[in-house]
């Protein structure tokens, strides 16, 4: 019958010299039953002095727990360097939205709002209609001002000055009109000329009876200007409503939008005036503004 320490070839013989035939056979058996990764580890717990089959298995364990720490420990890394680089894209990408909407807002400030340059003396366009409009120097300087007013104003941009300026060349033929039957104080503050629609005033035939403005701040073009663009700076406070005020303006025809502001008997008039306010805008402005 074979013996116990036959039985249990991994239960090695007590430690004493080693011959270089113990030293083969070791490395052998442990070739043979741990594999070549394991060997070396194994042949250095049989020589040494706390030799025996527990320490021939502990040895690989050993080392696989160290891997394991320092598997947890490269993962433990791994997920702070993800973090830190979600956390880097996260302000990058904050960083590209404000600078994005501060490249926005300079556009709006510059590029999309002309800048009157120039004042010419005079200057002729015709209407959809063919009809010819001649307008002179002081006439051109109201329509500089609804541009310059306009170009102050956020969100307003050439195409609402556009609008603004095909309203006052339908309503005053871009004259500041005192009115004085409805309002005799009107005469006292500069003036171009006299109408007589009800009881309107200035560029756009604002009525101080409907909200506008008083007699004095709709005698002056720069208010009136204000005012028709509206707005959350606008003086009229949203009503009566200025351009700005109206929702998706920018969606509708510039005839039909100057009518939302003007609320006109005629809606249909302010569309022929187009090409001519299109032409005192390009006139008005230098091309690198268009």
């Amino acid at each position: 019958m074979p013996t116990r320490q036959q039985l249990n070839p991994l239960r090695f013989p007590a430690p004493g010299p080693i011959s270089l035939t113990r030293v083969v056979a070791t490395f052998l058996l442990a070739v043979l039953v741990f594999g070549p990764a394991t060997a070396p580890i194994t042949y250095a717990l049989s020589a040494s002095s706390t030799g025996g089959a527990a320490g021939a298995v502990e040895g690989p364990a050993s080392g696989h727990n160290r891997a394991g720490d320092s598997d947890r420990d490269g993962r433990d890394g791994g997920g702070r360097d993800h973090a830190d680089r979600v956390d880097r894209a996260d302000r990058a990408d904050r960083a590209d939205r404000a600078d994005r909407a501060d490249r926005a807002d300079r556009a709006d400030r510059s590029g999309n709002r002309p800048t009157v340059r120039r004042l010419p003396t005079g200057l002729t366009a015709k209407t959809v209609d063919g009809i010819p409009v001649s307008l002179d120097r002081s006439q051109l300087r109201h329509a500089a001002t609804i541009i310059s007013v306009g170009s102050r104003t956020k969100g307003v941009g050439r195409d609402g000055i556009l609008v603004a300026l095909m309203a006052a060349l339908t309503e005053s033929h871009l004259q500041m009109l005192a009115n004085p039957g409805a309002y005799p104080a009107s005469v006292k503050h500069p003036h171009d000329g006299v109408g007589q629609d009800f009881d309107s005033l200035g560029l756009f035939q604002m009525r101080p009876a409907a909200d506008w403005g008083s007699v004095k701040q709709l005698m002056r073009p720069q208010y009136q200007a204000a005012a028709f663009f509206g707005g959350p700076d606008g003086p009229n406070g949203g009503s009566p409503r200025g351009l700005l005020d109206i929702d998706g303006w920018k969606d509708l025809r510039p005839g039909v939008a100057a009518q939302a502001v003007e609320v006109s008997a005629y809606p249909d008039r302010y569309a022929q005036y187009k090409p001519v306010a299109h032409a005192v805008l390009e006139r008005l402005t230098p091309a690198r503004d268009r």
